[in-house]
């Protein structure tokens, strides 16, 4: 038996897919996109994908079930294990290259970035990296195909196949594809499954697959799939098991044949084992005033409303403001609701994460009491640097590798609402006091709005829960960080009105506590459980202040 399974997806972020071939990296220091050799066209290789696959039904079945992920991806033998034809255990799955399909709206850019230098925030001297991206509303489409062989149960895995690509679903942390993942690149979303079963003991269902050469079968399973998502306009598939169920419930003949075990192996295996966390926020761009805090609470809204603020992520300007601008900043294409790609402003990536990162690392430095030492006198063996660099990664210079966040975000932050700006400046001499001849800076900045971002965090723990709260309430109240360029004349500044962190763990409810609400409201029960967390990450950072009574969030 061969099930014929395509899949139509589409990014919604850009996206870097690294080419194994560095030579042209060697002669124009930038990470190329990989390509097909005989057409240029990018591509998203088999092997990645059956990686991101293979790993997202791992972390989703836990290592207690690694025998059900090894049935569907194969097993390669042990070192010790002697030569021979058992020594190896194949996938059961077949995956094909994918091209690149651009959307009319945007073509592959470079993305140029710069390391923050986490002390200042400003960014790190030396530490530029330069890679091809394609741009968000780029679509692949993706061809597998399952190979049922004697012995083996159809149903079985068809089940573990399903649960393995509604990591595709774009709903939660599911694959994303790519490098800078935990900075929001390589968020994609599924828009459409097409299966097609082939039963190969039969005359009528082998000459219906091999009776047609490879381009052919490619062909056809791509109009499927097409047709399927023209029909469904602005719909998202909500993943291939529900296609399964779809079909198993018209189909007698097929629910006959594999539906038991297929409803078996969805029991025994669907539950998801992952216990992880997710922080939803909304962001403006836009500060409080201090009699937001200081005033009456009777003082009536308009007192207490935010203040847009500008922000200025930049890049190089576009063709039809070169010459007229020093600096533009920074706007992306982003997939809208019915599907089309548009140019949006964006909060950033690189540089949102860097925000949370700094603020962190000042927290933890602070409530360890380490802050009166150097950024390069950091301790290695200091409890705070190793809780600070296990969630957000670490502190690298220039010479060494960064080492991976574990929290993620898990996609670039949209700027929605606010106007774009145009704003000139001077450089003033700072000992005589006035402008300095040819030192006219113009910046095509933006002017409030705001962001929904989405951080998430795999196996969490109460003290990374106790730090989230205490940048919840910085960002809340009033903030000493900001994000992007020219923060010193008062850019970038950030707040936050919205805070929701809910925990998932394995056959459990979601529990969802409102963070900004524990701020607010000292008697709530959201601040009851974040007090419980700022007890265990001031135990985690500093075990002597863990037996002191808990401060407000």
């Amino acid at each position: 038996m061969l099930w014929e399974m395509t899949a139509r997806i589409r990014l919604h972020s850009d996206t870097h897919i690294g080419s194994a071939d560095d030579t042209s990296r060697a002669t124009a220091d930038i990470a190329p996109l990989d390509r097909d050799p005989a057409t240029g066209r990018p591509r998203f290789r088999a092997t990645t994908l059956a990686g991101l696959l293979r790993r997202h039904l791992a972390e989703r079945l836990g290592d207690e079930r690694a025998s059900a992920v090894a049935e569907l991806f194969g097993e390669a033998a042990p070192r010790s294990a002697e030569p021979g034809p058992g020594a190896s255990v194949p996938s059961a799955l077949d995956i094909d290259d994918a091209v690149a399909e651009l959307p009319p709206e945007a073509g592959v850019t470079v993305r140029a970035g710069n390391r923050v230098d986490p002390g200042s925030g400003a960014a790190a001297p030396g530490a530029v990296w330069r890679m091809e991206t394609l741009p968000a509303g780029t679509a692949f489409t993706l061809t597998l195909r399952l190979h049922v062989g004697e012995g083996q149960s159809e149903g079985r895995l068809l089940a573990l196949a399903a649960l393995a690509a509604d990591g595709l679903a774009g709903t939660g942390p599911g694959v994303s594809i790519g490098a800078r993942t935990a900075r929001g690149y390589g968020a994609a979303a599924c828009e459409g499954w097409h299966t097609l079963r082939h039963d190969l003991g039969t005359p009528r269902g082998w000459a219906d697959y091999y009776a047609l050469t490879w381009r052919q079968r490619r062909d056809r399973a791509h109009r499927a799939v097409a047709e399927r998502c023209r029909s469904r306009p602005g719909a998202r598939e909500t993943g291939l098991s529900a296609l399964f169920s779809e079909r198993l419930e018209t189909e007698p003949a097929l629910a006959a044949a594999v539906g038991a075990d297929y409803s078996r192996t969805l029991a025994d295996y669907g539950t998801d084992d992952r216990r992880r966390d997710e922080l939803a926020l909304t962001l403006h761009l836009a500060e409080r005033p201090t009699d937001a805090l200081l005033g009456p609470a009777d003082a009536g809204p308009d007192a207490h409303a935010h203040r847009p603020g500008l922000l200025l992520v930049g890049e190089a300007p576009g063709l039809d403001t070169l010459g007229e601008v020093d600096r533009a900043h920074l706007r992306r294409p982003a997939v809208g609701g019915d599907g089309a790609v548009q140019w949006r402003p964006t909060l950033g990536d690189t540089a949102l994460f860097a925000l949370f990162k700094r603020m962190s690392r000042r927290l933890v430095r602070d409530i360890s009491g380490e802050s009166g030492a150097a950024a390069g006198e950091w301790s290695d063996d200091s409890a705070a640097r190793r809780l600070h660099a296990r969630w957000w990664g670490g502190d690298a210079d220039v010479q060494s590798a960064p080492r991976a966040s574990a929290v993620r975000l898990r996609r670039a932050a949209e700027l929605t609402g606010g106007t774009p700006q145009r704003t000139t400046r001077v450089t003033i001499d700072a000992l005589f006091g006035d402008s300095v001849d040819a030192s006219l800076l113009t910046d095509d900045v933006h002017a409030g709005g705001s962001a929904e971002v989405v951080l998430d965090v795999p196996d969490p723990d109460d003290a990374v829960r106790g730090l989230l709260a205490l940048i919840v309430r910085e960002l809340h109240t009033v903030a000493m960080d900001a994000v992007g360029g020219g923060t010193g004349a008062g850019h970038g500044r950030i707040t936050v009105s919205r805070a929701v962190l809910t925990s998932r763990g394995p056959g459990a409810d979601a529990e969802p506590v409102d963070l900004v609400a524990a701020v607010d409201d000292p008697a709530s029960a959201d601040r009851a459980a974040a007090e419980s967390w700022l007890a265990a990450l001031r135990t985690a950072l500093a075990p002597d202040a863990g037996r002191r009574r808990s401060a407000d969030p």
